[in-house]
């Protein structure tokens, strides 16, 4: 089996999967709309700011952490943005699942434990 091959297969199949296709919808309809495109950028920005600092052990900075939840308010009212970040975590979440299932057979190999 060639890992090459079987990446380019990855690959088109990352490009025919339903969560990609929906993604693409979702954006095609949210970019008609520059500032509710403007807000999920701001809005996708500043929860990686948030989750970031969660992930460091920090705690969240309180001005960012309520922002996000007035964006999200906002963004909440607005049916293209909902429907991107929808699609958007759907995506996020499958290349999670593709990156820990494709990394898992070089954890030994690289020192990281199961």
């Amino acid at each position: 089996m060639n890992v090459y091959d079987c990446a380019n297969e990855l690959a088109k199949a990352l490009r025919e999967s339903h969560e990609l296709l929906k993604l693409k919808e979702a954006k095609e309809a949210l970019d008609k709309d520059g500032e509710a495109t403007k807000m999920v950028d701001e809005f996708l920005a500043l929860s990686q700011e948030v989750e970031l600092a969660k992930y460091q052990g920090k705690e969240p900075d309180k001005e960012k952490s309520d922002k996000l939840q007035k964006l999200y308010s906002v963004l909440a009212l607005n049916k293209d943005a909902m429907e991107y970040l929808n699609a958007f975590m759907r995506f996020q979440m499958m290349m999670a699942d593709i990156s820990k299932t494709i990394s898992e057979p070089v954890k030994g190999v690289i020192g990281e434990e199961k």
